[in-house]
Formats: structure tokens, C-alpha cells, sequence
């Protein structure tokens, strides 16, 4: 039984339209086997019986005709007189004669006759269907012996094989058809739905969907699914809002005691103020910089070199930065959002290592990829999976300040640039970080 479930979720179609589809097609495989059988049972097989019963009579007449013959020749009147009624005639001469071939199809139906012939007359029959040039039923009686009955078929010509063809395999198609088109069109705004609900998983709150068409169900869902993106948008305009003006607010005080620390007399005291004042104020620059998402940045192409230069010159007074560029192709970038990035990965490394930094560039398959190694104690094995989120801090950063964001915003920004980041500890000692990013895509929402 578990081996048949398995095979049945192996065959089952995975889409609704096909599973839709297969599911109608055997109600209409069903539907035109029980349409044959209904009119095969309570037309067609009664009609074939009524004609094998007429044509019992005739040739009942034609065989004791036959058998009068060679005392009575007057009794070969009554072979007229059948074919100017019936058209049911004697073949007497063997040229005339049927070859006999197989036609499986055919003998359904010969089969029938023959049963009823041989019923009605005592003794075994044999009947062959001939289509052309004019149909017609080929019957041989033994007791006959050396001729045979032919009887035409007058009506039969006028069957159109092509109606039946259609209504046999046509139909079904064109039932098919409609459901796939049908299904499609039900299926259409579900899939709407989904790549409207992605978008919103990548930070576009602003997506809706069409309320004004389509059946009544779809456009109720696609007005909840609006509320709730609008929701979605507001939470996000808040939360915003309040930081920012979190952050304005405690940088005012902040200030202040960065003023009335310089002044004091005590300047071991003093320092210690100013130092925890600038942690303080990097925690809310941190804050800040995560919340931006990088949705009202321009994309621009240009060299990854260029960008990573810049900020090498920003950092050269507090460390040594060896930085040695590869002659990078172009890429698509939000430069300010990868400018936070290196910001965050060169002073984490600075501060949390020593020196030298040593940060390489190179050109993949379609790529670009940046490569940033410390020497410093690296991070706990135990701890790499969970350094990308919100914060986590490595156990040797849990003994200093900070928000544990500068690595989440990192990934962040990766993500945004459709690249690749991969963290880890070097061979030799110290942190590696290695981000690919792609040369033909263009940044979209974190």
C-alpha cells in the first residue's frame, strides 16, 4: 500500500491545471464509454438484430427456392421476386465471389448477424462485410452449398465516418481543451497572487492587485491581499519614522554630554565618557544604516574597483590595507548601499583584527568576486551559521560595543545586489569573506 501511495504521488501532475485536466478527461473517458455502450445496447444492437431477422426471411425463402429448383423450376421465381423487393440476390458465378480477409473492427458487428442468421436458420452462417465499391453483406449458408447472398446495404453510404470520428475523439479533445483554457484563466490570478506575495517578500509594499475585474472570490482575495500590504506599508513608514527620530533625539543629549565630558577635569574619566558617547553614537549610525533598504537608490554600472579604492582611502590612517585590484569588468550597483557594505566589513576587520587587511578582486563567470582577509582570532565554528543575523555578535566581539548588525547589514546588501556571501575562517588564521557579485543583474529589494 505504501509503495502504491508513493507511486501515485510520483504520477500525480503537481499544477492544479493538469490535475483539473486529468481529473475531467477521465469523467469524460467515462461519459463517452457509457454514451457507446448506451446507444450500442439500446439502438444499435436492436436495430442489427431486426435487420438479421428480415434478412433471415428472405434468405429462408431463397434456400427453400433453392432446394425446389431441380423439381419445381417455377420456384426460381421467388429468387426474383426477392431482389426486386429486398435486393437480395444469388451469386452464382465464383468470380463474383468475396475474397474473405480479416477486419476485426468490421466482425463486432458481422459477428451479431451471423449469430442471429445462424439462429434463425438452424444451421451455421457465415457473413462478410464488403465496403466497396457499394456496401455490402456477403452471406454464405451451407445448405446452399456452392453460392452465396449478397445483400446491399443501400442506406449504410450515407454514415458520415467523419461525424463519428469527431464525436469519438473530437469531442473529448475539444472538452479538454476548454478545461486547460478554463483552468488557465481560473489559475491565472492565484498566479498573480503568488508573484504579487513575493514582491512583497522582497520589500515592494507598494504592489496591489486589480479589484475591479474577474469572479467575485478573486477579487475579495486580491482586496484582503491590498489591505494587507498597505498595513505592511504603513508598519514599515512607522517603525521608520520612530527610529529616525529615536536616533535625532538621543543624538541631542548625546551631544550635550559630549561637550560637558571635554570639560571635565577628571580626564581619565573624561575619556571614558567620550569613548562610550562614540560607541553609543556608531550603535545609532548602525540602527540607521539597517533600516535603509536601498529601494530609492538609482542603479548605476561601474567598477567595483573604483568603489573599493575609495574606501580603502578613508581607512588608510586607522590600519594597513593591502589591496591589490583584478581589472574587474563593470557592475550594476547601488553605490551607497555597497559603500555601507565595505564601510562595515573594512572597520569590523579593522577593529576586531590586525593588521594587515588584505583585500583582492577578481572576475568569475559572469561575476565579480571581492575577497577580504583578516588576521585576526577568526570566529567560533559553533558561531558562523547565525553571524548574518540581526543582532548575533561573535563571542569575540561580546566584550565590546556594539549592535550586532554590521554583518546582518552586510548579507542585507548582498542580497539586494543578487550575490553570493560566504564566511569563514582562513587556513592560515583569521576571518575571510568572499561575496560574488553577478555583471548581468541589476539590483533589486533586499
Amino acid at each position: 500500500m505504501i509503495r502504491l501511495n508513493k507511486l501515485f504521488s510520483r504520477l500525480k501532475p503537481r499544477s492544479t491545471v493538469w490535475r483539473t485536466t486529468l481529473l475531467i478527461g477521465i469523467v469524460l473517458i467515462i461519459t463517452q464509454y457509457l454514451s457507446i455502450a448506451f446507444f450500442w445496447t439500446n439502438l444499435y444492437l436492436p436495430e442489427l438484430r431486426q435487420h438479421a431477422h428480415y434478412a433471415a426471411v428472405h434468405i429462408d425463402l431463397l434456400r427453400d427456392a433453392e432446394k425446389k429448383a431441380a423439381t419445381d423450376v417455377q420456384s426460381l421465381e421467388m429468387h426474383a421476386w426477392v431482389k426486386k423487393a429486398t435486393g437480395i440476390e444469388i451469386v452464382r458465378e465464383q468470380s463474383e465471389f468475396p475474397r474473405v480477409v480479416d477486419k476485426p473492427f468490421v466482425e463486432i458487428f458481422t459477428t451479431i448477424i451471423e449469430r442471429q442468421l445462424s439462429q434463425e436458420l438452424n444451421e451455421p452462417i457465415e457473413v462478410y462485410f464488403k465496403f466497396k465499391p457499394k456496401p455490402v453483406f456477403w452471406i454464405y449458408v451451407p445448405s446452399m452449398k456452392d453460392v452465396w447472398v449478397r445483400e446491399p446495404l443501400l442506406f449504410f453510404a450515407q454514415y458520415n465516418p467523419w461525424i463519428i470520428i469527431a464525436w469519438i475523439v473530437g469531442v473529448p479533445l475539444l472538452a479538454l481543451a476548454a478545461i486547460v483554457i478554463l483552468v488557465r484563466q481560473l489559475n491565472r490570478p492565484l498566479k498573480r497572487l503568488q508573484l504579487a506575495a513575493l514582491r512583497v517578500g522582497k520589500g515592494q509594499h507598494s504592489t496591489m492587485l486589480e479589484t475591479q475585474s474577474g469572479p467575485m472570490e478573486i477579487r475579495a482575495v486580491n482586496r484582503a491581499f491590498n489591505q494587507m500590504t498597505r498595513e505592511i506599508q504603513q508598519a514599515a513608514k512607522d517603525r521608520a519614522f520612530m527610529l529616525a527620530g529615536i536616533s535625532h533625539d538621543l543624538r541631542t543629549p548625546l551631544t550635550r554630554l559630549r561637550l560637558t565630558a571635554e570639560m571635565m577635569k577628571e580626564k581619565d574619566l573624561a575619556e571614558g565618557m567620550v569613548l562610550d558617547i562614540h560607541d553609543m553614537d556608531a550603535i545609532i549610525d548602525q540602527f540607521i544604516a539597517y533600516m535603509r533598504d536601498g529601494s530609492d537608490e538609482e542603479v548605476e554600472e561601474a567598477c567595483l574597483d573604483m568603489l573599493v579604492s575609495e574606501m580603502v582611502a578613508q581607512f588608510s590612517h586607522q590600519g594597513e590595507i593591502d589591496f591589490v585590484p583584478g581589472q574587474v569588468p563593470n557592475i550594476f550597483m547601488k553605490r551607497l548601499s555597497l559603500k555601507r557594505m565595505l564601510d562595515n566589513l573594512i572597520s569590523n576587520a579593522l577593529h576586531y583584527s590586525k593588521s594587515p587587511l588584505h583585500i583582492r578582486t577578481s572576475a568569475g563567470d559572469k561575476s565579480v568576486i571581492l575577497t577580504m582577509r583578516d588576521h585576526g582570532p577568526g570566529i567560533n565554528e559553533a558561531d558562523l551559521p547565525n553571524l548574518l543575523q540581526p543582532f548575533v555578535r561573535g563571542e569575540t566581539a561580546r566584550t565590546t560595543q556594539g549592535s550586532g548588525l554590521g554583518l546582518a547589514i552586510v548579507a542585507r546588501i548582498v542580497r539586494m545586489h543578487n550575490g553570493l556571501l560566504d564566511i569563514h575562517n582562513h587556513p592560515e588564521g583569521g576571518l575571510e569573506v568572499v561575496i560574488t557579485l553577478p555583471t548581468n543583474r541589476r539590483p533589486g529589494r533586499a
